[in-house]
């Protein structure tokens, strides 16, 4: 771990060294991305707990075995599919643009700005507390390195660039960590597969012990496939990190073919990875949190120095996310926050400040992470606030006639409706939280969240219309 750590620390750093890193660098890095570079951040974006750990606990009898995984691969492409369109009109929208809610502010005014500053902010929030709690609780599992250690250990490691170079630095270490994540995964699969005898057998066996986990139209799972979808599609389009990386590509044609070409990728590198999870499932292996399926697999089946090599990958594979998780919530604070106690704070001090908010940042999200929630579990609170706000933000860069008091009714109906159905009483949760006595759903929550918040916001625009003007948002500046 501290070998993986420190290779990469000292690439990121030297890579730095080389690059004038202004305010605007650090936040955006606008302009800077080639296709390469493209493909592999939105890949290493994907990434994290997002890969490792969510697909695998998904796979396992928690959500629904095969049905599950394969939804989980498709729900990390549609994202992609659609910003294909989303980022380039954010790059004409607001040329000069840094965030999804110095965006909201412009666009639709206080109301919706704030309610996207909390969306936006609790959804990377726990995105990279998800992280540390997946290398942790991974790590200890594989070789008994103890949970806080680790948390300090990798998340150390990751200020330490990200303090220096921002987004910047950050899509560097994005394409070696891609470079590497992808042969090792598929590497790692093969392997276990033929350490059972050959994927028909291993097939064979768990379907004896255990049919549902291979069963394509095992309900759980199917409603868990859509579901997903609905749920990565709505937290996608707020992740601050997807903006920020519209305002990195170098233009138009650059944005577009990464986005097609990481969609591809990511697709069966989900279903690998949860393929893990079902594996666990169906070998009955034995796993003590609902994180931990990939790294109680990896444990049960190979030797050391395989073990050794999966360390470095996840090691690689979460730094990926957490420095972009990190990266985005500094962007946030320094666009959107600093400004309401001084807006003359501008340039080299304002860089000051948003490093040491990354670290105070930090510090409080390894706090958070010793708690050791679930992976999967805290992803999808944060997903239904995003299933009901997305499609009204994303309105407005479409439709002038949107206006800014409906964009907020439409998000905050579609919150209160999916939380009415939401399953609190989930696994996962174990909340006897219903006051309404409805047959509560996962999948009707986010469906629900989602189409009542779509409902209103095209409802209002034909009832109640609206004549924004863009220039409002061309006429935003860097930050230099």
């Amino acid at each position: 771990m501290a070998v993986a750590l420190g290779a990469l620390i000292v690439l990121a750093l030297a890579h730095g060294r080389t690059q004038i890193i202004d305010i605007d660098d650090f936040l955006t890095a606008r302009g800077s991305s080639t296709i390469p570079l493209g493909i592999a951040t939105f890949i290493a974006y994907a990434a994290g707990a997002g890969l490792l750990f969510s697909p695998p606990e998904a796979g396992a009898a928690i959500w629904g075995g095969f049905p599950a995984i394969i939804g989980y691969g498709f729900a990390f492409a549609v994202p992609f599919l659609l910003y294909i369109s989303v980022a380039p009109k954010i790059q004409e929208r607001m040329p000069h643009g840094h965030s999804v809610v110095e965006y909201a502010k412009v666009r639709y005014g206080p109301l919706m700005y704030v309610l996207v500053l909390f969306v936006a902010l609790f959804y990377m929030w726990v995105l990279m507390t998800a992280n540390l709690t997946g290398v942790a609780l991974a790590l200890n599992i594989l070789a008994d390195v103890p949970v806080l250690l680790t948390l300090v250990m990798v998340m150390g490691g990751v200020v330490v660039y990200t303090v220096y170079g921002g987004l910047f630095t950050s899509i560097f270490t994005d394409l070696i960590q891609t470079i590497l994540l992808i042969p090792l995964l598929v590497l790692s699969i093969v392997v276990l597969l033929f350490q059972f005898g050959g994927p028909f057998e291993l097939y064979n066996e768990i379907h004896t012990s255990v049919p549902e986990a291979v069963d394509l139209t095992y309900g759980p799972g199917l409603e868990f496939a859509i579901y997903i979808v609905i749920a990565l599609l709505g937290a996608e389009m707020l992740n601050q990190s997807l903006w920020q990386r519209a305002h990195s590509g170098k233009d138009r044609r650059t944005l577009q073919i990464s986005l097609l070409l990481a969609a591809l990728c990511v697709v069966p590198l989900g279903m690998m990875a949860g393929l893990y999870g079902t594996l666990a499932w169906g070998l009955e292996i034995p796993f003590d949190h609902p994180s931990q399926p990939l790294p109680a697999v990896v444990g049960f089946t190979f030797g050391t120095s395989l073990v050794l090599a999966f360390i470095v990958l996840i090691i690689l594979v979460i730094t990926s996310t957490l420095d972009n998780a990190l990266s985005a919530i500094v962007s946030i604070f320094a666009v959107d926050i600093v400004p309401w106690f001084d807006e003359s704070i501008k340039g080299d001090q304002l860089l000051r400040i948003s490093r040491i908010l990354t670290l105070i940042v930090a510090i409080a999200a390894i706090a958070f992470a010793t708690t050791e929630p679930s992976v999967l579990g805290m992803l999808l609170i944060a997903d239904w606030f995003a299933a009901a706000t997305f499609v009204p933000v994303l309105l407005g860069l479409y439709t002038p006639k949107l206006r800014g008091k409906a964009a907020f009714l439409a998000a905050f109906m579609g919150i209160v409706v999916g939380g009415i159905w939401f399953e609190w009483g989930h696994p996962a949760y174990g909340l006897d939280f219903n006051p309404l006595g409805v047959d509560q759903s996962l999948l009707f929550a986010f469906a629900m969240a989602a189409l009542v918040s779509t409902a209103i916001a095209v409802i209002s625009i034909y009832l109640w219309p609206g004549e924004y003007n863009y220039e409002q948002l061309k006429a935003i500046e860097t930050m230099e």
